[in-house]
């Protein structure tokens, strides 16, 4: 319909009544699409109180149509800068005891999300752990493969003296030899870990000196 409308307007006014089977009935017309997006864009961009229209131009089969290249801009392709994901960074290995305080850091801030954790013993997820569980979760969510007790990740890690430890660093508190406890040295006289049945996983005073260090 919409076509044929077009067609309509499109004829001389001394065609209109005439047999549309007679070849030489009128000049063929065609829409012509001279707005293309692109066009429209460049052209508005130069012209902007210029509104586009709804309705198509036509023009003889036979006209010549051409188009103003300076209408047109180019516009350069915007090209979003390359970042590092937080995953990536996340799970970078490095070789044991030897981050700097950069990992301390990432340690401590991951611990920090998991205050308020209930103890259970046993238990190996934030739903409820215990304190070696909570030091191995924690260190997996950076990369890190820590066994699953206390003297386990004692004998896995690199035993540091006191003055040498640093935030983010292995606590473990130890009888006849054997470590019974671990929490993540936070500096000072702190540490985070899950303490026993009835508390929860928290930042506190390194309660004993029978305490060794390890890295990992």
């Amino acid at each position: 319909m919409s076509s044929g409308l077009v067609a309509t307007m499109g004829l001389p006014a001394h065609a209109v009544g005439r047999n549309a089977s007679t070849p030489e009935a009128a000049p063929a017309t065609a829409p012509i699409a001279v707005q293309p997006a692109a066009f429209q864009s460049g052209l508005l961009a130069t012209q902007p109180n210029l509104q586009s229209s709804a309705t198509p131009l036509t023009a003889p089969a036979a006209a010549t149509v051409s188009f103003e290249t300076n209408a047109f801009t180019a516009v350069p392709k915007m090209v979003m800068p390359k970042s590092a994901s937080a995953s990536a960074l996340q799970t970078s290995s490095y070789q044991a005891g030897s981050y700097g305080s950069a990992r301390g850091s990432s340690v401590l801030a991951v611990a920090a999300r998991y205050v308020g954790v209930v103890y259970r013993f046993g238990g190996t997820t934030p739903i409820a752990w215990d304190c070696s569980g909570a030091t191995q979760y924690i260190f997996r969510q950076l990369g890190v493969s820590l066994p699953r007790t206390a003297n386990q990740q004692m004998l896995a890690s690199k035993r540091i003296a006191r003055s040498e430890a640093r935030a983010g660093d292995l606590v473990f508190f130890t009888s006849g030899g054997s470590a019974y406890h671990v929490g993540i040295y936070a500096g000072g006289n702190y540490m985070y870990d899950a303490g026993r049945t009835g508390k929860t996983f928290a930042k506190r005073e390194i309660f004993s000196g029978a305490v060794v260090f390890g890295r990992v």
